[in-house]
């Protein structure tokens, strides 16, 4: 993986993609294995969007996203059997589901090797400038400087933040309504770490009735480390989410800590502060397939929201659009 900065001369590439989370890095592997030259652009400073890992030490991380990648599909299985077998993924039986080593970022990371990752940059607007025998997408940034150029375009964003950039290109209403619908059902989540002497609770923990969706003892994750403590990530129900949206963080935390020693009876040692993903979930659209491409204008799309509506959805949506493209054959 090469991390570039925006420069003055943009390079150019067959394909830019934007988003560096599980569809845009999945997106990237697939490419970049058919010989195709490719860039990545992620706003933040690091790969995984919600399936990230949050750095609390030297030594220790958590996810407070996406806690672990349930698989059924069967053009799922063998990504995760090629990683196991590599080293950046276990099997958790727990949770009969799949996390990254030593934590859930390694995943991501790991398929953006080939590719050219620019990070901390977003994108703000899109241009196509129509020349002889092609179309050159130009992708912008903030400062309206030109980040990079590439004949194809595919957008692995959050749906609402897909509408927005599409919002900015003509001609392209079918990807734009689209996203744009399924951006009227994603729903916001708080979640946060702590820390509690060890005990016998189960890994995973779903109440009912309760203002948490899920409890997720992260440290029994494999990998993970020993630790004296146990570690929890608390997840709170959307609903509950939306109405402390803009609650101030010190009063989610206390609230969340007084839900978990409800459900748990545990007593929480050590805390982090609460983290609100304002994207955190979106309804999978009803789609003929599991993701979108535009053939007269070289872009696509890829994400949990158009498939499942889960992270093995992204995985999904992101091999589709691969596979739809390897048998265009598109001239690069």
């Amino acid at each position: 993986m090469t991390k570039e900065t925006p420069h003055s001369s943009p390079p150019y590439y067959d394909v830019a993609i934007v988003g560096a989370g599980l569809a845009g890095s999945l997106c990237a592997q697939q490419l970049s294995h058919m010989g195709w030259s490719v860039c990545v652009i992620e706003k933040s400073r690091g790969s995984g969007g919600r399936a990230s890992s949050k750095r609390l030490d030297q030594s220790t991380s958590c996810e407070l996203g996406t806690p672990f990648i349930s698989i059924s599909h069967k053009a799922t299985r063998p990504l995760f059997t090629a990683l196991v077998e590599q080293g950046v993924a276990a099997y958790w039986s727990d949770a009969q589901a799949y996390v990254g080593i030593p934590k859930m970022s390694a995943i991501t990371r790991h398929w953006l090797a080939k590719s050219n990752l620019i990070t901390n940059t977003r994108i703000h607007y899109l241009e196509q400038d129509s020349l002889v025998t092609t179309n050159i997408w130009r992708l912008c940034d903030e400062q309206h400087q030109t980040v990079a150029q590439a004949k194809c375009l595919i957008i692995t964003a959050p749906a609402s933040q897909t509408a927005a950039l599409l919002s900015t290109t003509q001609d392209i209403n079918e990807l734009f309504t689209s996203a744009h619908k399924a951006a009227q059902t994603t729903q916001p989540q708080w979640a946060m770490w702590l820390d509690t002497e060890p005990s016998t609770m189960p890994s995973i923990i779903t109440p009912k009735s309760s203002s948490l969706q899920r409890l997720v003892k992260d440290s029994n994750k494999p990998n993970r480390g020993q630790s004296r403590a146990e570690r929890w990530v608390i997840q709170a129900s959307p609903e509950w989410t939306q109405h402390h949206l803009e609650e101030n963080k010190g009063v989610v935390a206390t609230l969340l800590c007084q839900a978990f020693f409800h459900e748990t009876q545990l007593i929480p040692k050590n805390t982090g502060a609460p983290h609100r993903w304002l994207l955190a979930r979106t309804e999978a659209t009803n789609h003929q397939q599991p993701f979108m491409w535009h053939t007269q204008k070289n872009i696509g799309l890829a994400g949990d929201w158009l498939c499942q509506g889960d992270a093995e959805g992204a995985l999904i949506s992101a091999l589709s659009l691969c596979d739809h493209l390897n048998q265009m054959r598109i001239t690069r």
